[in-house]
């Protein structure tokens, strides 16, 4: 099982929170990183908003899930960092 942060916490992200949560074995999803300082220290469906999205950089070894697609040309990581739920 790996480690599985998602970027952002709208609507895309609790869709794809619930794909994540379809593969137990496969994923643990960790944590949402969002902007919105409003949201940080929240939980969006049990799982916690960690902080900002330039979080990532400090959380090496979670796989993501851009729940926006403009996130993934903003987080400038490589491909294998990337996951499709």
């Amino acid at each position: 099982m790996a480690p599985i942060l998602l970027l952002g916490t709208g609507d895309r992200a609790k869709a794809a929170l619930a794909a994540v949560r379809k593969r137990p074995y496969t994923w643990i999803p960790v944590g949402f990183l969002d902007d919105d300082p409003a949201m940080h220290g929240k939980d969006v469906d049990g799982v916690p908003v960690l902080g900002a999205i330039d979080l990532v950089y400090e959380l090496p070894d979670a796989g993501l899930v851009a729940c926006d697609p403009g996130l993934r040309d903003r987080v400038l990581l490589p491909e294998e960092r990337w996951v499709t739920p």
